[in-house]
């Protein structure tokens, strides 16, 4: 047998370089996923190294037997082997010992000779996987839907590694495994939880201009209009006139109690003296780089001393890096749920179903600016649907 280690930027182009150099008929036995390069761990490229092996030919093969079996030449069985890689000279494999002795139908040999063909089976599917145009079809697809590559490069591996070959090569069932991978990532919480005796406590908090404050709205005129429940308001934001003036127009308009804070006093006493079954808590926008007044969001919340409900809210339209950096900064703020925003202003949701984490729990999309209308529950299936694959079905 002949060893040899291939590297190259793909699994593919690796296959190929070895095609190319030992003939079609090769064997991967090994595949690795390495780095290289770099400095200090910086800028290292992703490469991928196979092992593979390829028998002698006949001729070859014939030499050595015919070598091995002629002691009146001068040499000894151990000295006609050639070498085989880890193997010292001299020295045979049982597996070249039983082919040399004639023992074609030992059960020992059978067995390694099987084990040889599924190894080599499966380092067929994988090769087929990498060539297979709906699989090429369906990422392509991510990436014109703005997924991140990084999504896009972690579903091919995964993809790549435990779909079978009737899988990867029917568009229907590729496109139902796709989206169970992706119901996977999805979580939804279902409506807000009022309870009874002290008021359950809802919080939004988010960068600037993502629209909590008609969020806010909604949910107010939702739970203290439409389902009569007894609903307070409570706005910390005092640095934005325009915002308290607009959540005080709702509140006036819906005839329900609203509550300016400054502090976190203020904000201890307004939820212990509340009477309210459900209170709805505006906050001042932040940029997620502004670490200081997260902060004091934090400090503010923390006086209420009870569980709070905490909704992160972000725009359907942020960039992927952006939503990235906006999750894990206002993650101090101990958020627990998500409310997706402006989801009619934007033709594709790839950047956030490609930060999505099932801890994270999506509880409401708004899709426009009317109140109470624009608002509906999270719901699994409809953000799948949202994701159209009828080209991948095409091709």
């Amino acid at each position: 047998m002949i060893y040899k280690t291939y590297r190259a930027p793909t699994y593919r182009e690796a296959v190929l370089n070895a095609k190319m150099d030992l003939g079609n008929n090769v064997y991967i036995i090994g595949r690795k996923e390495l780095k290289e390069g770099g400095f200090l761990g910086l800028f290292t490229k992703k490469i991928t190294e196979i092992t593979v092996a390829k028998s002698e030919d006949k001729e070859s093969m014939q030499r050595g037997k015919t070598a091995a079996l002629s002691p009146s030449e001068g040499k000894s069985e151990e000295t006609s082997f050639t070498g085989t890689p880890g193997v010292s000279p001299g020295k045979k494999t049982l597996l070249e010992l039983m082919q040399q002795r004639g023992s074609e139908e030992n059960p020992i040999l059978r067995e390694l000779k099987d084990i040889k063909i599924r190894l080599n089976a499966l380092s067929g599917v994988r090769e087929s996987h990498a060539e297979n145009a709906h699989l090429d079809g369906l990422l392509r697809i991510l990436n014109e839907n703005d997924f991140s590559g990084d999504f896009i490069q972690k579903l091919r591996e995964k993809f790549e590694d435990e779909l079978t070959v009737k899988e990867v090569t029917d568009s229907k069932l590729l496109a139902e495994r796709f989206k169970h991978y992706l119901g996977e990532l999805i979580e939804v919480s279902g409506p807000i939880d009022v309870g009874s005796g002290r008021p359950t406590v809802v919080v939004l908090v988010g960068p600037t201009g993502v629209g909590k404050t008609t969020t806010i709205a909604k949910l107010a005129a939702s739970y203290g209009v439409i389902e009569k429940r007894k609903v307070e308001l409570i706005t910390i934001d005092s640095y934005r006139i325009a915002a308290k003036e607009q959540l005080g127009k709702y509140a006036e308009l819906m005839q329900l109690p609203l509550v300016v804070v400054n502090s976190r006093e203020e904000f201890k006493n307004a939820i212990m003296n509340s009477k309210a079954e459900l209170v709805l808590v505006d906050t001042a926008g932040r940029s997620q780089k502004n670490n200081l007044g997260l902060a004091e969001i934090r400090n503010i919340l923390d006086g209420a001393k009870m569980n709070l409900d905490i909704h992160l809210v972000m725009s359907a339209t942020t960039k992927y890096r952006d939503a990235l950096d906006v999750m894990s900064r206002f993650s101090q703020l101990m958020y627990n749920k998500l409310i997706i925003t402006k989801m009619d202003e934007t033709n594709t949701i790839g950047p956030l179903l490609s930060v999505l984490k099932p801890d994270k729990k999506i509880s409401y999309i708004t899709t426009g600016q009317s109140v109470p209308d624009d608002i509906e529950l999270a719901d699994k299936e409809k953000l799948l649907a949202m994701l159209t694959l009828e080209e991948l079905h095409a091709g």
